[in-house]
């Protein structure tokens, strides 16, 4: 055991000798003596499966004709519908039409049904509806072997050719493969028959959930009834037929003992192979489904897996060697190169730049680790301007504020004295401006609905209203969808001040701002629109080439020194990620309009 006091790369070397090349070549040599029988089992089991679902799908697309058929028993308290009409034998105009509209409504009810067919012991009188065709005659007893045997409520006959149960009344069709389903309607309480229903369905179905479940070129199926008669078969004209073969009397027996099972064909008979079963017993039904599998398909996977295990054991102990030979250089050597790296940035040199040229797992182990680290740098980077620009804000607050409880006062105070002296109007600016001053010095919040920074921006319009009175107009259509989404404060404003600022002269001038919101795309877009003299596209361009610039000391510097569009597109950027935006756009009649994209998240999360 002297190989365990030796370098990893021996001990890993051995290590996959050992632990892959034996338990292979073991695995291969005992599948390779029982493929045979696994692989039949196997087959068996899968295709017992495959019938207990097509039994599953047969059963529960049969079991709407049951629903359908027990229809005339639904309200039996009115005095109109069609078991009150059975019962008491009524021949009326009335009647007549319930019992065309009830036939009508269960043959539309599924496609597949051909034509219903009722009879009315107590008014001795047959209805008949055929593909939307109805007809009716005078009839003693059901035709065309309708009624069921004494003490038989519910009754499926396999696959026939379609009558016209007596009702021979033109125009006549010509007969079709279907399956009927049998019912005798009796009175309630009580045993005595007041009708029988037949329903004639097409075997389409059946067919399409039958082809399913067998291979066509090479396997059968079977849908066999209690008595033998085939319901569905590989050959069209054995529908309706008698199957009378040894091997399909055996299958039934087996079927009424055991439910389901598969019985293998004994040595030397004509067909060699598998007859797997299931039987069909929901609502009073005696159905079993056959599958027959050739031994030749049973075996084909034998032969298959035979190949595959030897070529496979080949490769894998030339694999195996190989890998044994290089697994030690491939794995150590670039996971110690990767635990140098973890161990400098261990020592704090957090900003190391991990460079491993691997396209395995290790590779991506190592730029997975190398994306975190840049991550946690970005994020201890993006807190710390983050944090640098609320404190900047908030001493630009504390500077400019002055003693505010004194000035709100000092200003709620001579807003008094405006009123006692009826000069409403200096009142009104005096309590604008009080707004105004009291929102932007409230450093507690960094986000705030759009309606408070909506309000905020009109109470600066209203004081510029005063300042300019016609010669400013202002319009503003907040969407009721984004009233209460948070944005950052104080984004709007600004960029209405620039309005004054550059688009407007107050001398001879005239000028219109809108302000308008919207919710689209998961994104806030608030439009400010001016009149104004607009904008060159040389002076646009080289604005928004400015204010593609995210580097660090456009951030600093735009937080610091501007209060302006600059500022506010920084502000921007920190909190929602390159997501955010602001485009210039000419306006439709002159001026310029500033739209800001912001990603609509909850709570005021920061990307």
């Amino acid at each position: 055991m002297k190989w365990l006091k030796r370098s990893i790369r021996t001990k890993l070397a051995v290590f996959l000798l050992i632990s892959i090349a034996v338990p292979m070549l073991a695995s291969i040599i005992i599948t390779n003596l029982r493929t045979s029988n696994i692989v039949t089992e196997g087959a068996v089991r899968q295709n017992a499966k495959l019938l207990i679902q097509g039994k599953i799908n047969m059963a529960n697309y049969l079991d709407q004709f049951n629903q359908i058929s027990l229809l005339p028993y639904n309200d039996t308290k009115n005095t109109d519908t069609l078991y009150r009409i059975l019962e008491q034998g009524k021949t009326d105009y009335l009647s007549e039409e319930e019992v065309y509209r009830s036939l009508q409504s269960m043959g539309r009810s599924i496609k597949e049904i051909y034509q219903v067919y009722l009879h009315s012991n107590s008014a001795e009188r047959g209805y008949l509806f055929t593909r939307g065709l109805y007809k009716k005659d005078d009839q003693l007893t059901p035709g065309n072997g309708a009624a069921l045997p004494e003490g038989t409520a519910y009754r499926v006959e396999p696959a026939h050719e379609s009558g016209s149960y007596g009702i021979d009344k033109p125009p006549r069709y010509s007969p079709v493969q279907v399956i009927s389903f049998h019912r005798s309607i009796l009175q309630i309480p009580g045993d005595r028959i007041i009708g029988t229903l037949a329903i004639d369905v097409t075997p389409d179905i059946i067919d399409a959930i039958c082809n399913e479940l067998y291979d066509r070129e090479q396997e059968q199926l079977y849908l066999l009834s209690g008595d033998g008669t085939v319901v569905y078969g590989p050959q069209p004209d054995q529908r309706g037929k008698r199957l009378t073969d040894p091997w399909a009397r055996h299958v039934l027996q087996l079927a009424a003992a055991n439910g389901q099972g598969y019985y293998q064909s004994v040595s030397g008979s004509s067909f060699q192979g598998v007859y797997v079963y299931d039987r069909l017993t929901d609502n009073d039904m005696n159905w079993t489904m056959v599958k027959v599998i050739p031994e030749q398909v049973l075996q084909a996977g034998t032969q298959q897996v035979t190949e595959v295990n030897s070529i496979v054991l080949g490769i894998s102990l030339l694999l195996i060697i190989a890998a044994a030979l290089i697994v030690s250089f491939w794995i150590t050597k670039p996971v110690k190169v990767l635990t140098g790296y973890v161990n400098r940035i261990q020592s704090g040199e957090l900003d190391t730049d991990i460079r491993l040229q691997r396209e395995d797992e290790i590779g991506q182990l190592a730029r997975r680790f190398r994306i975190m680290m840049e991550t946690i740098n970005n994020l201890v980077l993006r807190e710390y301007k983050m944090e640098l620009a609320n404190k900047t804000n908030q001493l630009k607050a504390l500077q400019a504020q002055v003693h505010p409880h004194f000035l709100y006062n000092a200003l709620q105070s001579i807003g008094t004295a405006a009123l006692q002296h009826g000069v409403a109007d200096v009142y009104k600016l005096i309590m604008l401006l009080g707004k105004m001053m009291r929102y932007s010095m409230n450093t507690a919040e960094e986000f705030v609905a759009i309606s408070q920074e909506i309000s905020h921006t009109s109470a600066y319009l209203e004081l510029q209203k005063q300042r300019f009175g016609s010669k400013l107009t202002y319009q503003i259509e907040v969407q009721p969808a984004t009233e209460q989404i948070l944005v950052p404060k104080m984004i709007v404003q600004p960029i209405v001040e620039n309005v004054f600022k550059h688009a407007f002269d107050p001398i001879g001038g005239e000028l219109a701002v809108d302000i308008e919101t919207e919710l689209q795309d998961g994104f806030v877009r608030i439009r400010i629109i001016d009149n104004g003299p607009g904008m060159s596209p040389d002076k646009r361009e080289q604005i928004e080439a400015r204010l593609s610039r995210q580097s660090d000391a456009f951030l600093t510097a735009a937080i610091s020194d501007h209060i302006g569009l600059a500022n506010v597109y920084a502000r921007m950027l920190l909190y929602f990620g390159d997501r955010a935006g602001i485009t210039l756009e000419p306006g439709e009649a002159g001026g310029l309009t500033v739209t800001l994209h912001i990603p609509h998240v909850t709570g005021g999360e920061r990307l």
